[in-house]
């Protein structure tokens, strides 16, 4: 089983990144702290998880453990294969996601191709497990502001400047999920999101 990979970035889009490995370009399609860390011609190391299914082969990619391992268990939830997994990690960092299932929060988790029934599954399925596992991925502090108003706050600003609100969110979500114990307030993280996405 192939655990990570490691090369030269050759082109990255809003899903999925093409890296040259040892002169094979394998398309990965990536969470979106990986995408965010994609330059086109600069190296790129990620953690891997290949899954085969009747529709083919596929390769994931994700910046960390934490992020490997949380797609592995939300693939396990019933009707949710590997891109809808991936999906959900390209929209939501991996402390928010823990969170709102942890919360059943299930309304946080209804991305662009994931829908309430199934984000309310996965909050069902997955809780005590992920409390288990992951629940110290997230300070008490990270908790109470999901869902606050101070992303919401950031997000409108973001989107007043031009960006759309699903890039908005995931560059609030990756500053939360990068600094999980800090305590933010709305200016700090509005420049943290706004220097994620000038850098994207």
């Amino acid at each position: 089983m192939i655990r990570s990979l490691s090369g030269t970035v050759l082109s990255a889009d809003d899903e999925v990144i093409c890296l040259d490995v040892s002169g094979f370009g394998i398309e990965i399609f990536a969470s979106g702290s990986l995408l965010s860390s994609a330059r086109a011609g600069e190296r790129l190391s990620c953690l891997a998880y290949l899954q085969i299914s009747d529709a083919g082969i596929t390769m994931f990619g994700f910046s960390d453990e934490t992020e490997r391992s949380l797609f592995i268990e939300i693939t396990q939830v019933k009707t949710m294969g590997g891109k809808l997994s991936v999906a959900l990690l390209r929209h939501l960092g991996a402390a928010d996601i823990v969170s709102a299932i942890i919360s059943s929060d299930s309304s946080r988790l209804t991305v662009p191709g994931l829908g309430q029934k199934r984000a309310e599954r996965i909050c069902f399925e997955l809780r005590s497990k992920i409390e288990k596992k992951f629940a110290s991925l997230v300070s008490g502090s990270a908790i109470r502001h999901i869902g606050g108003t101070i992303d919401s706050e950031v997000i409108d600003g973001l989107m007043g400047l031009g960006f759309s609100q699903s890039e908005a969110a995931r560059a609030v979500s990756l500053c939360r999920s990068e600094d999980a114990n800090r305590d933010w307030n709305e200016g700090d993280l509005m420049m943290s999101a706004l220097g994620k996405l000038q850098r994207r």
